[in-house]
């Protein structure tokens, strides 16, 4: 038992490392606790820390940059060049970006563990007007700290479930989650919108 309790603290500990301390509420607040932190829920702060984006280089971008004072459409997906991330997911926001801002969306985010040159030439093949801001996650920090990591094992390894959220002002307001990687449609740009 004490190994358990141990192996359980460590896992919290380093996965709210760098989206601390936002990220460190979310484990006391009352809920079922998974793999060391708390999954994110609808009326919650979003965890802060930095994502990685390429600007001249690797630059980090806050957290607080993308969600403090805006209406975010957030959508998280298992990585960037995958099939059902590249084909299902992605488009329906690029598509429906207008109806979005027409919504008061300032920011359509997607974010996924890769790091951010993957998620640059990700956005080049697919999204070449830059409509969507693509925050690399590299290490699952983010992922972690929302807990909204599954692993993949030697698939993958550490893996963000498929979602999307409005978020207002860091404060998650609508969220729809799949199943690990499955995409039903909870996380699609169509329920969001409807949901606004």
């Amino acid at each position: 038992m004490f190994r358990t309790v141990s192996l359980l603290a460590l896992t919290c500990t380093s996965s709210v490392t760098a989206f601390a301390p936002t990220s460190a509420r979310l484990l006391t607040r009352s809920a079922v606790l998974r793999g060391g932190a708390r999954m994110i829920a609808e009326g919650d702060k979003l965890p802060e820390g930095d994502f990685m984006v390429i600007k001249d280089g690797p630059t980090p971008l806050a957290s607080k940059d993308v969600f403090s004072g805006k209406k975010v459409v957030l959508f998280g997906l298992p990585g960037a060049m995958t099939p059902t991330c590249s084909e299902k997911q992605l488009p329906g926001f690029i598509e429906l970006a207008d109806k979005f801002k027409e919504k008061g969306v300032d920011t359509i985010a997607c974010l996924a563990v890769n790091d951010p040159f993957v998620m640059k030439e990700w956005s080049k093949a697919k999204d070449p007007k830059g409509i969507v801001l693509m925050l690399g996650d590299g290490g699952a920090a983010f992922t972690k700290a929302a807990g909204l990591d599954f692993d993949t094992g030697n698939f993958g390894g550490v893996r963000c479930k498929r979602c999307a959220m409005i978020v207002d002002d860091g404060k998650v307001v609508k969220l729809g989650l799949e199943e690990g990687g499955a995409f039903e449609g909870a996380s699609s740009a169509e329920s969001m919108l409807k949901a606004l």
